[in-house]
């Protein structure tokens, strides 16, 4: 994970921003390699320092490095930058159409409540 820009920074080059982070959560065992794949080579780190979790049973991990990271693995199970695009997947357009069904659900409900409550009335005030 890199670090996030502020939209329009112009600021310092991103290699000087500080560490870019890989998080390891929820793996067992501990004890363990974390890969992290760099532009000059790949760094390993030991998990044996990994914190455990009280609510999971399972340990976390975060391994740093001041370098650009493309990729980091830990026990078969790897990531890479590209997944910070996923962001780019989520429709708004689609949430404000949602809203909007929600809304019309909700007046079907009140007028149908709002129809039977009158026919109950109504059927009340003719039979008594």
């Amino acid at each position: 994970m890199s670090p996030l820009l502020p939209e329009g920074w112009m600021g310092k080059a991103p290699d000087s921003l500080g560490p870019d982070v890989c998080l390891a959560a929820g793996f067992r065992p501990q004890v363990g390699e974390m890969v992290l794949n760099l532009k000059n080579g790949s760094v390993a780190l030991n998990t044996s320092s990994a914190a455990l979790s009280r609510i999971q049973n399972k340990y976390f991990f975060a391994g740093f490095t001041n370098e650009t990271m493309f990729s980091c693995e830990l026990h078969g199970a790897s990531s890479d930058n590209d997944n910070i695009d996923r962001c780019a997947d989520l429709h708004p357009e689609k949430a404000k159409l949602n809203f909007y069904l929600l809304q019309m659900n909700s007046v079907r409900v009140v007028f149908t409540k709002a129809l039977a409550f009158n026919t109950i009335l109504t059927i009340r005030a003719v039979l008594f």
